[in-house]
């Protein structure tokens, strides 16, 4: 009995525990039951919504390098503020729209729009997270560069703000500020379609599979944008699963991303520097007292024999620092939508009137088809008597320069001698002049390794017909059907032969005008006039370049007649082992037609230029180590007679050494006027920081 007694206590906890036990499997088996039985169409059908996305994951965008390693751009962390889709809408707190409007109060201090309320900023977030509703696995920059007292601010009301983050994101750097800003280009999110498509057809995208999607970092123009794919690296790949509501539920790295590659470019930071803040000066010196306004200018130098490009400049500088992130209305307006946007690369999209720095194609064009030699002598003092009419281009400096051959023409910039060179010309072969420009690359595009090129024109008379003859055959073909339909009711419904006859006559005559307006039009805007051959020789008129291609012209010249393809991207370096991946190497475009005789001809003209009566002799005058050569060129802006008439650019090419020609240069400065001044004023301090001349001084 005792035994009992002391086995009781024992035997009850046994079976409590006993019906603990039974009543969590009962708990169990039920859920169990329920879900896989009660509920089980229910939550299959949920299970079928989930989806798994392989996302990718940001590689960290590559290093981009001068030619002696001099870092330029680079990516270096930055504090963002983001919002997190997953942790957002989990947690258990009030609606997105509430969030995000917290969110608004307290960023607004520091929002880059000043002038926006918070109601604006709160529609602005929530459109930045519209735009990303289907990809909602992927976090939504909202700020880049977070100052310090907001970063302190978020973490403070942590819990009112669930799914509101500061990650460090890598953002570009551009070390130099203005420096370049048009070559290197910037970085912002991939925008339309049609520029996601035209993204996709990278070659070597394509051939890793990788696809552009919205949301995507990219290039957006120069080095950046023509390099991307190089830049940006293999990224890694993470495992998201989102319900049917395009929710994230969870995710997974499963590769982790690569760097991207580092690039080495052409480009002498040390020479770039010198022509930007000598074009700088310029502007100041030069072109502001008279034109306050103007601002507009570009540079390029460029190696001779490769087509490697040292330098390439566009004024006004642009900083890609500026546009990264969210941008001001002013910061936009500056960049975008003035007259003088700095976005806009003039080195390599503004086309201009090369003026009197076209007239060695004249030249060429003159000995090559025999109808000149360089001793012949013409009369630059009586324009009239030497060109056969009292309506040719009158000589720059009035009174002319008596008797003039080749090497005074080009020292003097006659224009009556290339004016009578190229009459010649034209009467010979009405094409050559322009066949001669398009083989040293004007009025063609040189295939430059960055995007954004312009073509230029280089006129002819079989150019203009193919331009403006269809404009108005077809102005004349609707003219002539709308006279058809006029007269086909009008002739239907006539009363008598009289009538009729008088229709007919009516119709007659209205066919006749507009047959005569039709040859009125072809003869003075289709067909070629002789003022034309006389703005071509000088290089006005229709005749249009880019300051990269008047570059590489000059180095065409100097080179033996081998128009090289410029590129500005030297090779391409993996990021860890330094090892080069690629390796761009000099292209030749096409060798010219021109003789090597009438090609070392018109380089010793150029080098009357820059010597003894030439128009640019007192530009090297005190740089007694400068051989070479050059030419001057003073381009009309409009028609004689006019405001414009009176406004000039200055345009300036050079070369240099003269007996082995290592570097080319081209510059315009817009109202610069006389381009030895302005133009040439760059070209003198490049030629001096490459070559070292006066360091010592």
């Amino acid at each position: 009995m005792e035994e009992d007694k002391e086995r009781k206590p024992y035997t009850r906890r046994l079976w409590g525990l006993s019906a603990v036990v039974f009543l969590v499997f009962l708990i169990l088996g039920f859920n169990l039951w329920r879900l896989q039985i009660a509920k089980a169409s229910y939550y299959e059908t949920k299970a079928q919504g989930n989806i798994m996305k392989l996302v990718s994951i940001p590689s960290n965008r590559g290093d981009i390098v001068d030619r002696n390693g001099e870092l330029l751009v680079t990516s270096v962390p930055q504090f963002a503020l983001t919002i997190d889709w997953m942790d957002l809408q989990t947690a258990p707190v009030d609606s997105v729209q509430e969030v995000v409007a917290r969110l608004a109060g307290y960023i607004k201090p520091y929002w880059p729009i000043k002038e926006q309320s918070v109601e604006n900023i709160t529609e602005d977030i929530l459109v930045m997270m519209q735009n990303q509703q289907w990809e909602r696995y992927r976090s939504v920059t909202v700020m880049g560069d977070v100052p310090d007292p907001l970063k302190a601010i978020i973490a403070e009301h942590k819990d009112e703000l669930p799914g509101i983050n500061i990650e460090a994101l890598p953002v570009r750097d551009y070390r130099k500020g203005t420096l370049a800003g048009h070559l290197l280009g910037y970085v912002r999110e991939v925008g339309s379609e049609e520029e996601i498509a035209s993204f996709n057809k990278n070659p070597q995208a394509q051939e890793d599979g990788f696809k552009y999607t919205q949301g995507d970092q990219v290039g957006k123009m120069g080095v950046e944008k023509g390099y991307d794919y190089w830049l940006r690296g293999r990224e890694g790949v993470q495992q998201v699963i989102v319900d049917n509501s395009a929710r994230p539920i969870a995710k997974e790295v499963i590769q982790p991303s690569e760097p991207g590659k580092t690039l080495q470019l052409t480009l002498d930071a040390g020479l770039q520097a010198v022509v930007e803040k000598t074009l700088d000066d310029v502007f100041r010196e030069y072109v502001h007292p008279q034109h306050p306004d103007s601002n507009q200018g570009a540079a390029v130098v460029i190696e001779v024999k490769t087509g490697k490009i040292l330098a390439m400049t566009s004024h006004p500088y642009m900083d890609p620092n500026d546009l990264t992130g969210i941008i001001s209305e002013e910061t936009f307006e500056k960049y975008f939508q003035v007259k003088d946007a700095a976005s806009y690369n003039r080195a390599l999209a503004g086309t201009y009137a090369p003026g009197s720095t076209f007239k060695m194609i004249t030249a060429m064009a003159g000995l090559q088809a025999g109808v000149v030699t360089p001793y012949e002598q013409f009369n630059s003092s009586n324009v009239a008597a030497t060109l056969g009419t009292q309506h040719g281009i009158q000589e720059w400096s009035p009174g002319g320069f008596g008797l003039v051959n080749l090497n005074r023409a080009m020292a003097k910039s006659s224009n009556t001698y290339f004016q009578a060179v190229g009459q010649r010309v034209f009467n010979k072969n009405g094409e050559l002049i322009k066949q001669i420009a398009n083989e040293f690359g004007l009025g063609v595009y040189s295939g430059v390794d960055i995007p954004g090129e312009s073509k230029g024109n280089a006129p002819s008379p079989e150019w203009k017909k193919a331009t403006f003859g269809p404009q108005y055959e077809k102005k004349r073909d609707n003219d002539l059907a709308k006279i058809e339909e006029e007269y086909k009711v009008k002739l239907a419904s006539a009363k008598d032969e009289t009538e009729r006859k008088k229709l007919e006559s009516q119709k007659k005559n209205k066919i006749n005008q507009v047959e005569a307006d039709y040859a009125y039009n072809v003869r003075w805007w289709v067909d070629w006039q002789y003022f034309e051959t006389f703005n071509t020789a000088i290089g006005q008129g229709d005749n249009v370049y880019t300051p990269l291609q008047l570059a590489n012209y000059v180095a065409t010249i100097v080179n033996g007649g081998k128009r090289m393809q410029p590129y500005v991207v030297d090779k391409i370096l993996d990021p860890v082992t330094g090892e080069i991946v690629y390796q761009n190497e000099p292209v030749v475009r096409n060798t010219v037609s021109v003789s090597p005789e009438v090609l070392q001809t018109v380089k010793e003209a150029m080098s009357k230029v820059t010597s003894g009566e030439g128009t640019a002799s007192g530009l090297f005058a005190d740089v007694p180590e400068f051989s070479g050569g050059g030419k001057t060129g003073t381009a009309q802006l409009g028609s004689k007679n006019t405001a414009e008439g009176e406004l000039f650019n200055g345009v300036f090419v050079a070369f240099a050494p003269y007996d082995d020609p290592q570097i080319a240069f081209a510059g315009v400065v817009e109202y610069g006027g006389h381009g030895g001044e302005t133009a040439g004023a760059v070209a003198k301090a490049a030629f001096m920081e490459y070559f070292g001349w006066g360091a010592n001084k």
